[in-house]
């Protein structure tokens, strides 16, 4: 009787203790928005300068710009920004067209030169020549930079041991972009080091010979109405870029609403009108060029000043929705990303209540497996992504980590996307996902996505048919749609240990079905 007295205490114990024991909450993943904090407080001095002819194989051209510099800066030598446009066929003097960055530029304390590279595109030479042309043109500047640092009065403007050339930042514009990694790898080789680059609305459509052994930082804007780079070149360019991993800062933005010429001030007409879609949300010219002027300033302080708290260049920082209460789609990685795990290793992972595989994704429309999706243009003829549905809640893909140490690691990024045209998704609607990491121990975390964040968003436009030649229709998503990327500070992972991770789970219990596509799991 005392056993049975003694047994039932213990039982009724542990049962209480039972009762009583709570799962860790789970924590929500919330959306940052930043607010870029800029001065603007020096008094500036603004020079348009023709500093007479040079020659381009046997051709005279006028080397030209414009240069604003802070009358009173702090710094006994000025950091520099040079901008390099790009091509606009309804204007000359491209320019022109920046100085309202350069002026915004000197107001926080650096040097800003806007340079004219209209020679580039109006010689009379072959098509792509300004490949050639933009790089010795620019090299003129710098030597008379050099010059007006070593005292002769090249602008107007005293500038004798001002200049402070181991920071020199490069604003390319649109086609620029072609010859500014061969830019930097030329002045590498004569002693100038130009570790920063901002790349506007970048093309890519030749050269990808990007010679970034010298590049410490690189920043990608891209305009999501783009009517002239259609393709938005840049993310092909961040896909490339990194392949290379000996960047501290690489970075891509993609603001919405936003279209390819109103960051150039003396550009006419409005772009985004030749994609044929809704523009009613579309940002104005002036909305552009104060977004601009500030992001330049915050990666220049970045750079420049090692200032990354609560910017996006900041790898603690969430996902970054809003910059300036304007709509993003935020990317970043550091020289510290790894992979947490290869999605295109089918067989290391494990699925409960799922189907998941391999969907390619071809650049040739008419071999395209996926033609749901309209992805921005990409480096590579086929891209490989995991594609995992489900049908009801509770559904779950487990996989071991290649790595098992967060600790060292501020982040986990993600990048995914709803397929929009398999009805499992609702649409219009977001998706929810939460991620779980197991520790050696059992213990576990999870951070839930939520549908109200709208990280997963459903994908702007429609599934639209196109008629071939010889009579077969092809399906096509009508609007470029890039791909999200979700990053989850590892923070909110306090109550397991990090440094002996053995699986993570990517759990689908929070909406009934759904089709998702991910390109990448990555730590950072």
């Amino acid at each position: 009787m005392r056993k049975f007295i003694i047994t039932s205490i213990i039982f009724i114990i542990t049962l209480l203790s039972a009762c009583g024991k709570k799962e860790n909450p789970i924590e929500i993943l919330k959306p940052t928005e930043i607010e870029q904090k800029t001065s603007g407080s020096y008094e500036i001095e603004t020079i348009d300068f023709n500093i007479g002819e040079r020659n381009i194989d046997d051709i005279n051209y006028s080397l030209k710009g414009i240069i604003s510099i802070p009358k009173e800066p702090k710094q006994k030598k000025l950091k520099v920004a040079i901008i390099v446009p790009g091509y606009y066929k309804d204007i000359k003097s491209q320019d022109k067209g920046f100085r309202y960055l350069t002026e915004y530029i000197a107001k926080n304390g650096y040097l800003g030169i806007s340079i004219d590279t209209d020679p580039a595109y109006y010689l009379k030479h072959t098509v792509d020549k300004e490949y050639e042309n933009i790089p010795k043109i620019v090299d003129e500047h710098i030597k008379m930079l050099k010059e007006s640092n070593e005292g002769n009065n090249i602008y107007d403007i005293d500038l004798k041991n001002k200049i402070d050339f181991k920071h020199i930042a490069l604003i390319s514009d649109s086609i620029s972009k072609e010859a500014i990694f061969k830019l930097t790898k030329e002045q590498s080789e004569k002693g100038v080091n130009i570790l920063t680059l901002l790349l506007v609305n970048p093309t890519n459509n030749k050269y990808n010979d990007f010679n970034i052994d010298n590049v410490k930082n690189i920043s990608i804007l891209v305009s999501e109405l783009d009517g002239e780079v259609v393709g938005l070149d840049g993310f092909s360019i961040y896909n490339m870029l990194k392949e290379y991993k000996n960047q501290n800062i690489l970075s891509l933005t993609l603001l919405k609403n936003a279209n390819h010429n109103y960051f150039n001030s003396k550009a006419k007409s409005n772009d985004a009108q030749n994609l044929d879609i809704d523009l009613s949300k579309q940002i104005s010219r002036l909305e552009q060029e104060k977004f601009l002027k500030k992001f330049t300033i915050t990666y220049l302080k970045a750079c420049f000043r090692n200032k990354y708290d609560n910017t996006i260049y900041d790898t603690k920082v969430p996902t970054v929705t809003k910059i300036d209460s304007l709509d993003v789609i935020n990317y970043l990685q550091t020289s510290k990303n790894e992979k947490l795990k290869d999605i295109r290793k089918i067989n290391e992972f494990k699925g409960k209540n799922i189907k998941f595989s391999i969907i390619k994704k071809s650049s040739t429309i008419y071999k395209d497996e996926l033609p749901e999706i309209n992805l921005p243009k990409s480096d590579k003829n086929i891209l490989e992504l995991l594609n995992i549905k489900w049908e009801y809640k509770g559904g779950k893909l487990s996989f071991k980590p290649d790595i098992s140490d967060f600790s060292e690691f501020n982040n986990i990024t993600i990048n995914t996307m709803i397929c929009p045209a398999n009805e499992s998704n609702v649409k219009g609607r977001a998706q929810s996902i939460c991620i779980e990491l197991v520790d050696n121990k059992g213990k576990s975390e999870k951070v839930e996505i939520s549908k109200e964040s709208n990280l997963i968003n459903y994908p702007k436009g429609k599934l639209e048919n196109l008629d071939f030649e010889n009579g077969k229709e092809i399906k096509f998503w009508n609007q470029v749609t890039p791909i999200s990327n979700i990053r989850i500070p590892m923070v909110l992972y306090n109550d397991i240990d990090l440094k002996n991770i053995k699986k993570c789970n990517i759990i689908f219990d929070r909406t009934n079905s759904g089709d998702l596509l991910f390109e990448s799991i990555m730590v950072d």
